[in-house]
């Protein structure tokens, strides 16, 4: 090994423990209590700065109305038609909701419940024999 390697190898542990040092000092200092630290409006004051008045709290938006299912209103027009396109989308807005499924006899199915959501049950023919919501 040159003279300049073997140099810095010997130095580079104490130029480590150098740099951590400082660091590792500053984690033993105390920090001041809350009381003696300026706001954030004294030292806006102490440097010129304008201060701006806080916000006046706002009352929440009112939330939106939740969407309805009324499947009643979509039973006896529906039960015994096929299960098209078209009848599925009269089902839905019949029922007043904003989303449909079509429910086939032995299908996997979510178990939430969405209020809006309309649930056409066919058989295996896809004839409708039942309108539900959820």
């Amino acid at each position: 090994m040159s003279a300049p390697t073997v140099a810095v190898r010997r130095l580079l542990p104490a130029l480590c423990l150098t740099a951590a040092l400082p660091l590792a000092m500053s984690a033993c200092a105390a920090s001041r209590p809350a009381a003696e630290m300026p706001s954030s409006t004294e030292q806006a004051v102490a440097t010129g700065q304008t201060v701006a008045e806080p916000a006046a709290p706002t009352q929440p938006a009112p939330l939106p109305p939740r969407p309805s299912c009324n499947a009643e209103a979509a039973k006896s027009s529906l039960i015994g038609k096929t299960a098209d396109a078209a009848t599925v989308e009269r089902a839905r807005t019949a029922a007043g909701g904003h989303t449909v499924r079509v429910l086939k006899p032995g299908q996997m199915i979510t178990k939430e419940y969405l209020d809006g959501r309309v649930n056409v049950h066919v058989d295996e023919r896809n004839v409708i024999v039942d309108v539900g919501c959820g």
